[in-house]
């Protein structure tokens, strides 16, 4: 502890002890419940009412709580006693109505914060959804009405364009040559105008907001500067209007570029399906796990930063179309993504600084990049970032430096909390804890929740690992796979979890085991330092001491990726790689909940986090069902009217 400094020390303390307090409020609660619930045995529940108010001084505003939580929280004690929940919390809970208890509390058992805001909201938003089975099937309809409404209104708006293509040309012949007589050419004109003056209002209505309240050529000015001109036009005010402003008419039909602006413009009708895939910006990225889950939750990559030369040529070996950006983040000017759209600013930051295999010298490692991640957030200014990195983070040594963390985030505008998740929870034989940083705009706080946990989703390296094993002819290979999927599996409490084997920690490149690690390769029937260069052969097996040691594909399909999924490097430049990278699943998982919260959609999640077939994951690859992501155009596109968050 001498190296602990006086102020991580006094942080470190003070957290314990509040914690400390915090169970106990939370267990006197539950106690006076639980005497409460045995009176009311004895007694009617009005007279334990009157009883608890006049004798024990108890006030009106805690007594329906305490009266109705063996009605509406018996049997969830440990759920609240685990979460430390607060009296106010209970009194809100026990007023909930049933679903919204029922997704309180499986938010709190997979370890979210739930606050007073938090269950306000949800109950909303419940209340909001219930509809009856007519209100259903309306919906339904009105979906499906919808949706073809959507592309008949594309459709119109084509042949639109098509008609503002011809005026626009006729226009630009008249002022070019002046052709025919003069006054019947322009009353045509104006006549024809005025009839497509009634088209443009009936596909945009005729109620456009005046020019300089928006931003210049934006979808929004580009349509109410094509409504003024016909406007202009249709009422004979012709000869008041040049030719370089019909160039509006030409815009609207995507034909024209404004004037030194040589960036290519959508036509029209493009701008009802304008982006909605939720942009991630990404750091340290790695050989693209978390890249990976990001891409199967629907996101959009804007960039990858990755320094590691191998590593950046695996991103670019899987993914020829993801922009990667080989570069040290420290040099990086992250202020040119800020008018991009960023909804997710993330990476895996090492954890080097952190993990307890290491010195663990935290912020005095050259290679942290803690706060190079704030002045990332600082400087895209995202919706959200989450940062993902080892448990050894949260030890009491680095106390001092997380709160400066969190300071520095809650400064540049963010509400953070920080979250564990195991890859053990999402189909991976692997027992893998890490942290997730979490952060939303202020204006968005309270939005997110953790994704759920898949226990039916477990596995085990046998059954993972069985047909890599065997491939060199091993002939104890179908023992050591029964062996792996027989064996009980313990947490690093001592607690079991199941039956099936789960690897330790996939981490980079060992030449030897690091202390204790060769105890429990014993105990594992499998050995991790250092990386095999091929599967198990009888001969191998024939010798003292023998242990199968795991090759570097299967290292990474341990660690969630898909068979086809090429590393760049040697022998130890690959085991880095796949040591170091997020799992895809938890990146998917993630990725599916922040998408929930950005874009207030809801999952089936089941079938979103098995759609994906892990040896053929490219070709099954895709965003989420289209029916959601058009819900979302149409809350995008509701949004061009609003103005902006800074």
């Amino acid at each position: 502890m001498a190296d602990i400094d006086a102020k991580a020390q006094a942080l470190s303390a003070a957290r314990h002890r509040i914690l400390q307090l915090q169970e106990q409020m939370t267990d006197k609660v539950l106690q006076m419940a639980a005497e409460v619930e045995k009176l009311m045995d004895v007694v009617s529940m009005s007279e334990a009412k009157a009883f608890l108010k006049a004798r024990c001084n108890l006030p009106a505003v805690e007594l329906s709580t305490y009266v109705g939580f063996a009605k509406t929280l018996k049997g969830s004690e440990e759920v609240l006693r685990t979460s430390r929940a607060s009296f106010p919390v209970m009194k809100a809970l026990v007023s909930a109505d049933l679903d919204a208890r029922r997704e309180i509390l499986e938010r709190m058992e997979i370890g979210a914060q739930i606050d007073t805001k938090d269950i306000a909201s949800i109950r909303r938003r419940l209340v909001a959804a219930k509809l009856t089975a007519a209100e259903a099937l309306t919906a339904e309809n009105k979906r499906i009405v919808a949706a073809a409404a959507r592309k008949r209104v594309k459709q119109a708006i084509s042949e639109f364009e098509g008609k503002m293509s011809s005026f626009s040309e006729e226009l630009r012949l008249h002022f070019r040559k002046g052709q025919g007589d003069r006054v019947v050419v322009q009353a045509a004109l104006c006549h024809q105008a005025g009839r497509l003056l009634e088209e443009f209002e009936s596909l945009f209505g005729g109620d456009q907001p005046s020019l300089a309240s928006l931003r210049h050529m934006s979808p929004q000015y580009r349509i109410a500067h094509a409504h003024k001109m016909l406007g202009d036009i249709a009422t004979g005010r012709l000869s008041e209007i040049g030719p370089v402003q019909t160039s509006a008419l030409q815009a609207v039909a995507g034909r024209a570029r404004v004037s030194g602006d040589f960036r290519p413009r959508k036509p029209l009708s493009d701008l009802a399906s304008l982006p909605f895939r939720p942009r991630v910006l990404e750091l340290c990225a790695g050989a693209g796990g978390l890249a990976l889950g990001l891409e199967r939750a629907g996101f959009e990559h804007v960039a990858l930063v990755e320094f590691n030369r191998h590593a950046a040529a695996t991103l670019r070996k899987n993914r020829p179309d993801w922009s990667v950006v080989e570069a040290d983040v420290r040099k990086v000017d992250f202020t040119q993504y800020r008018d991009q759209r960023i909804d997710l600013l993330t990476g895996g930051l090492p954890c080097t600084p952190f993990t307890s295999v290491g010195k663990r010298k935290g912020k005095k490692d050259d290679k942290d990049l803690m706060m190079e991640g704030v002045r990332a957030v600082q400087e895209a200014a995202p919706k959200a970032f989450v940062f993902e990195n080892v448990d050894g983070l949260l030890h009491s040594k680095h106390s001092d430096y997380v709160a400066a963390l969190l300071r520095k985030f809650s400064k540049a505008g963010y509400v953070t909390d920080i979250h564990r998740i195991n890859t053990r929870d999402y189909g991976l034989a692997q027992d893998r804890s890490r942290i997730m940083i979490v952060g939303f705009r202020k204006d968005l706080a309270g939005i997110f929740r953790m994704p759920p946990r898949f226990p039916g989703l477990a596995t085990n390296m046998g059954d993972v690992l069985q047909d890599l094993m065997s491939a060199n002819g091993w002939a104890g290979a179908e023992n050591w796979v029964r062996m792996m999927r027989e064996r009980p599996e313990f947490d690093r409490f001592g607690n079991p979890i199941g039956i099936g084997a789960l690897s330790d920690t996939i981490r980079g490149y060992q030449g030897s085991p690091k202390k204790g690690e060769a105890r429990r390769a014993l105990e594992n029937d499998v050995s991790y330092a250092p990386p095999a260069k091929a599967a198990p052969t009888n001969e191998d097996a024939s010798r003292d001491g023998f242990l199968p040691g795991l090759t570097n594909r299967m290292r990474a399909r341990l660690q969630g990726f898909p068979d086809d999924w090429e590393f760049v490097g040697g022998l130890g430049a690959v085991a880095n790689q796949i040591g170091n990278a997020v799992a895809p699943a938890v990146g998917q998982a993630m990725g599916l909940a922040l998408v929930s919260a950005l874009k207030g959609v809801d999952w089936d999640w089941e079938r979103m986090m098995t759609k994906f077939d892990r040896s053929t994951d490219r070709i099954l690859v895709g965003s989420p069902p289209l029916d959601v992501w058009l819900d979302a155009a149409e809350h995008h596109s509701r949004s061009l009217n609003e103005p902006a968050l800074s």
